[in-house]
């Protein structure tokens, strides 16, 4: 016995030598490799499984690695769901990157698209799926701005470039007239809101961000996908040891474009003395004649040119564009932790961002924290919650930088240099003294409980709030505005707050039965309350402006307004896809929405859609042509709504309106049935409030059908979609009868069209384990028409442009929405009888004058005058024929090089700036008889003609940026760092105004809007 337990503990013995000989013999011959794993278009692959040997390790978020490798081992294995497997000879290398490319198990990617997800393979709808990693890396206020050109059929419209301004976002054309046309944002799973202002999201904590663009995929939201949904989805917690990550990204800004503004101060006096003769000033009361006016000095021309003996030459030349713009620096720093345990999972992140403004004392700050938990309860029940909190502060306003060079900016005083006692355009002055600032706090809160309640039934219930508080302050001096001079100094205070509360629970079935037939059902219910309260405080004739608005009770006329709104939205909605075969799909939806906004009778509607879908790369026939990895046709019909009015419309309203009295008792302030609104052409007050108790939905009925391909293992894949949609019932104002009391009243009344064909490609030309190069794009068309509007063949829109005395934007029967009325023009008067001949008169008449055309009389002809009645008809659209983008991305090594183009094709601008300095210098002469501009007259009536419509088309290098990724490892603690420098709008291709950018808003006007800086960043991602 003694022997046999010697011999085992020898034996023992040996063994565990000869282990620990091996392990010290495989330590000694191993060493580490590292390196960046990334996808066909350069972007880090987080997940991925890295292998040599016996040796595993995954990609972090930064698509870093580092593993042991045994000096036996020469291969290094790469493989993730959704990608091609890999294999690398190590062949002594120290450093791998990587490369994976798509392969079909991508179509097994699960997509969001409401109330739970469906495998890209198996959608039946239009969606369109653009991950977090795809949004530029470059200084931007609002997440939706980072939208444009990324995604067909969705159009972004960004008509400002003013710190904190958001973006104006159709997806497939405009549904309605007056109600809302913005699609609706749900994050996480709550419904947000209108897309246009998504500042309250970090786009670093954006995972995905998924578009529903037909009925099929948008009627699970019923009465709130009419417009399309955008569904985004931030980064949830992960478990594992924790990882942190520090990106930051700075920005230099400069003007794109030099304004178009006079460079010579006695070319602009010459053309200002010019304007007045001819708009009728006598001789010896022309402005610039070495004379005072008004207190102030005018200097002569000749005085200007250095040519007066008397005097010498007129020194001040004020660069006005240099004193108001400048090159703004900004900021943005994102910190993130996330990890846990198989329980416990957590991630959160906190970002600073600050966005100077090109024009001076322009800011806008912002402060984003989020946190997301989910902890597992017991092995069937889970519960959670995502928190997001933001904090903004936009300071600052527009200002202009046309004012003459001739003044200077300060007079001998130091005060502020007014050339009148009414001169309110010293845009220094209005930088210093006006008082624009507002706050804001947002808050976003879910909790979730999820149980699942056999493997294929699971239930959810979900409860989400959102509270938006902003706070605005204005005060303006008595000196400096208009508004200011006429109220003796004008100050407000103006509060905002919205509360929404939505409650969620559905049920979850997904089962599959024999291999042939899968089913997924999601039904439950949701309660919406939404709450809104403004008050609005106002004080004028001020003292003094020492405490600007922070004693509204010091002025001697204040003015007290608030406000109460709430609604309520109950739904029942429900969804089945079924697939036969995997290669026969079928979706059914539906969701019936009551709203308090409607009458009685009519609160309630149910919207269903149905959708079919074949895999015909699953049939034999198919497949035996080993062409396809995906070959899918689609087809979709539904019915979606549209509630987007303010609540009470259907119940008569009480209004207030103050009104002058006389000088005893200056305004007094009276109430009665109706609503005062703005003024319509003829400078009449428009009279609103009278209720309508039959008011319902609008309805859009849409049709989709589309084609899904892949080849190559989806290394190029085409997406291709026509659709066809149409909206009745629309929400809109109607005139009626003034014997009524009123002007307007709320009806459904019209019908809208889109039609449309959209394109999305993308192609991984080249892919080589050093070197990668993939291209991708999209286009997308809408013919947009308005086919009836009740009794109206031709209703006005948008605002009374001062300039020419009319509404521009007009509804007309079989038009676009916001179509152009007016006049049409012949170039210039040339001589008095050509003008005469015309049909013009007076000083209409006059050479140098706009020449209009006589189109028609009361019996169809032309009668020799020029008449608003029949005289004017559609003179352009602001729709374009076709909006387009293309990016390429290039990878060599550790260097990845990105850019993106956009454009938009064959819209029409009325361009209220037309008439710059450059053009006024070409302006019709006795001996410059041009017949593109007219003379110079400052007392001209302009009348809204093609003369102001210009060609609004352009090509914009939207973005490139370079990076370069280190070696993982080169720095202890340090798993990855990236540099990358980002160029943002470095070029527009345009025949628009010189000085001005052609993306002026969806309505096509060129208000002279805030100009769209070119801006240069430089970035760095760290991670530990």
């Amino acid at each position: 016995m003694l022997i046999i337990m010697r011999r085992s503990l020898l034996r023992t013995c040996a063994i565990f030598c000869s282990v620990l000989f091996a392990v010290q013999f495989t330590m000694a011959q191993s060493r580490s490799v590292s390196g960046i794993v990334r996808d066909s278009e350069g972007r880090p692959l987080s997940g991925v499984t890295v292998k040599s040997g016996r040796y595993t390790v995954t990609t972090n978020e930064a698509g870093s690695y580092q593993v042991t490798v045994a000096d036996n081992e020469n291969v290094l294995s790469f493989s993730s769901v959704g990608l091609q497997s890999q294999q690398i000879s190590l062949n002594n290398r120290s450093t791998i990157d990587a490369v994976l490319l798509s392969t079909m198990v991508d179509l097994d990617d699960v997509v969001v698209v409401g109330y739970g997800g469906v495998k890209k393979s198996d959608l039946t709808g239009a969606v369109a799926t653009l991950k977090g990693s795809d949004l530029n890396k470059t200084p931007a206020s609002s997440v939706d701005q980072l939208l444009q050109g990324k995604i067909p059929g969705v159009q972004v419209s960004i008509s400002s470039g003013q710190p904190g301004a958001g973006a104006t976002v159709r997806i497939r054309g405009n549904s309605s007239l007056s109600g809302s046309n913005a699609p609706l944002v749900v994050v996480d799973g709550f419904p947000w809101g209108d897309a246009g202002d998504l500042k309250q999201i970090n786009p670093e904590d954006i995972e995905s961000i998924e578009v529903l663009k037909d009925a099929s995929s948008a009627a699970i939201y019923g009465s709130r996908g009419a417009n399309g949904v955008i569904m985004v989805t931030t980064k949830k917690a992960r478990a594992g040891t924790p990882r942190i990550s520090l990106n930051t990204l700075n920005t230099i800004s400069t003007l794109s474009v030099k304004p178009d503004l006079w460079r010579d101060g006695i070319e602009e006096a010459v053309y200002a003395n010019e304007a007045a003769l001819n708009g009728g000033t006598p001789l010896s009361q022309l402005p610039y004649l070495g004379e005072v006016r008004s207190g102030v000095y005018f200097p002569s021309i000749a005085e200007l040119r250095g040519l007066d003996p008397t005097k010498p030459q007129w020194k001040t030349n004020t660069d006005w564009a240099d004193l108001v713009y400048r090159n703004p620096f900004s900021q943005n720093y994102t910190l993130g932790v996330d990890g846990g345990s198989d329980n416990t999972k957590y991630s959160m992140s906190g970002n600073y961002y600050k966005e100077e403004g090109l024009a001076i004392k322009n800011a806008y700050d912002k402060y984003t924290g989020r946190l997301n938990l989910d902890q597992k309860l017991t092995n069937a029940i889970s519960a959670g919650t995502n928190i997001i909190l933001t904090y903004t502060n936009n300071t600052g306003q527009n200002l202009s930088a046309g004012r003459s060079r001739i003044f200077p900016v300060y007079d001998e005083n130091g005060n502020y240099f007014r050339t009148s006692a009414m001169d309110f355009g010293n845009p220094i002055a209005i930088a210093n003294e006006v008082l624009n600032k507002s706050k804001t706090i947002d808050v976003l809160g879910t909790i979730f409980v999820s149980a699942k309640l056999t493997d294929w039934l699971q239930f959810r219930t979900q409860l989400s709030t959102k509270y938006g508080n902003s706070i605005g302050d204005v005060y303006e001096p008595a000196n400096v505005t208009f508004r200011g001079y006429e109220n003796t100094g004008y100050g407000a205070i103006n509060n905002y707050s919205n509360n929404e509360l939505v409650n969620e629970n559905y049920l979850t079935i997904d089962k599959t039965f024999d291999d042939i037939h899968r089913l997924n059902v999601v039904g439950g219910f949701s309660l919406q309350n939404s709450r809104t309260r403004t008050s609005n405080l106002m004080g004028m004739n001020f003292v003094n402006d020492n405490l600007q608005n922070e004693n509204l009770n010091s002025a001697k006329t204040k003015v007290l307004s608030n406000g109460l709104s709430a609604s309520t939205l109950h739904s029942w909605f429900g969804r089945a896809n079924y697939a036969l075969l995997d290669k026969y799909l079928f979706t059914v939806t539906g969701r019936a929405d009551g709203s308090t906004k409607f009458g009685e009778n009519n609160k309630w509607a149910f919207f269903p859609s149905a959708a079919v879908a074949w895999k015909l790369n699953e049939e034999s026939f198919i497949k035996d042509l080993n062409a396809f990895s995906e070959l899918k046709l689609r087809a979709s019909y539904g019915l979606t709504g549209n509630q987007g009015i303010s609540p009470y419309q259907t119940l008569d309203r009480f209004g207030s309106e103050r009104y002058y009295v006389g000088a005893q008792n200056g305004f007094m302030t009276g109430f009665g049935p109706g609503l005062a609104g703005a003024n319509n052409e003829q400078g009449l007050t428009i009279v609103g409030g009278l209720g309508n108790k039959s008011l319902k939905w609008e309805t859009t009925t849409s049709y989709d059908l589309g084609l899904d391909i892949g080849f190559m293992n989806q290394r190029f894949t085409l997406t291709l979609d026509y659709y066809d949609k149409h909206t009745k019932d629309l929400l809109r104002t109607r005139t009626i009868s003034p014997s009524s009391g009123f002007d307007q009243q709320w009806v459904n009344d019209g019908e809208i069209s889109n039609r449309g064909f959209e394109l999305g490609f993308n192609a991984g030309i080249i892919q080589r384990e050093e070197l990668s190069w993939s291209v991708g794009g999209n286009f997308a068309l809408n013919r947009n028409k308005v086919v009836a509007m009740g009794e109206s063949d031709r209703v006005v829109t948008g605002s009374l442009i001062e300039m020419v005395r009319q509404n521009v934007n007009h509804f007309i029967i079989g038009q676009p929405m916001y179509t152009f009325y007016g006049y049409r023009s012949d170039g210039i008067i040339q001589s008095l009888e050509e003008g005469i001949e015309a049909g013009l008169t007076g000083a209409e008449a006059i050479p140098g004058e706009i020449k209009y055309i006589d189109i028609a009389g009361a019996d169809g002809s032309p009668d020799g005058t020029i008449d608003p009645t029949y005289d004017r008809v559609v003179i352009g659209d602001p729709t374009p024929n076709f909006i387009y983008s293309f990016n390429t991305s290039v990878s060599y090594k550790r260097f990845d090089l990105n850019a993106q183009f956009y454009g938009v094709y064959g819209n029409d601008v009325f361009d209220l700036q037309k008439m710059t300095p450059s053009r006024q210098v070409q302006r019709w002469t006795p001996d410059n008889p041009s017949n593109l501009y007219p003379r110079a007259n400052n007392t001209r009536g302009y009348k809204a003609s093609d003369f102001f419509v210009e060609d609004g088309s352009f090509l914009r290098l939207q973005n490139v940026t370079l990076g370069y990724s280190f070696r993982p490892g080169m720095i202890k603690g340090i798993s990855n760092i990236r540099l990358y420098a980002s160029g943002n709008n470095l070029l527009t291709i345009t025949k628009f105004n010189k000085g001005f950018d052609p993306e002026v808003g969806l309505d096509g006007i060129n208000w002279g809007n805030y100009p769209r800086p070119r801006a240069y960043s430089f970035g760095v991602s760290v991670g530990f």
